[in-house]
């Protein structure tokens, strides 16, 4: 088993993406430790080929079509915000952004209550927070 320790190169936003594609057998995608190495070393070979395939131009690569992705950042970031819209985008998906103003999860909201109304509209639910647990 990888550990998120170990010195591997890891490329997260693909992991995101071959999970979320629905390559993966796993339900929920919590921590790295989820994935033996040869599903790592799989998923980064998938992700080589995708970037090959939107670098050369192909815009008919669509695994998203007609799928949309809420984004809850309890924790804003530019850069992970732009990659998620930008990505998603790319392959064919509506990425919806929840800043820190529209969900206050705990506070205003239950998380169990924002987690569910946003799985009845969306097909992904990502979270940037500020700590990583289980939340629901």
């Amino acid at each position: 088993m990888l550990s998120s320790r170990d010195s591997f190169p890891v490329d997260c936003e693909m992991i995101r993406f071959y999970f979320f594609a629905g390559k993966s057998d796993l339900k929920d995608f919590l921590a790295i430790d989820d994935f033996d190495t040869a599903t790592i070393k799989t998923i980064l070979d998938k992700a080589s080929e995708v970037k090959a395939l939107l670098k050369s131009g192909e815009r008919n690569y669509l695994p998203f079509k007609g799928k949309s992705m809420s984004m809850i950042f309890a924790k804003p970031s530019m850069r992970t915000r732009v990659s998620f819209e930008t990505g998603f985008f790319l392959l064919g998906g509506h990425a919806l952004y929840l800043g820190p103003n529209d969900i206050q999860m705990g506070k205003r909201e239950e998380t169990r209550d924002v987690a569910r109304v946003l799985s009845r509209y969306n097909d992904i639910i990502m979270a940037r927070v500020f700590a990583h647990q289980v939340c629901w």
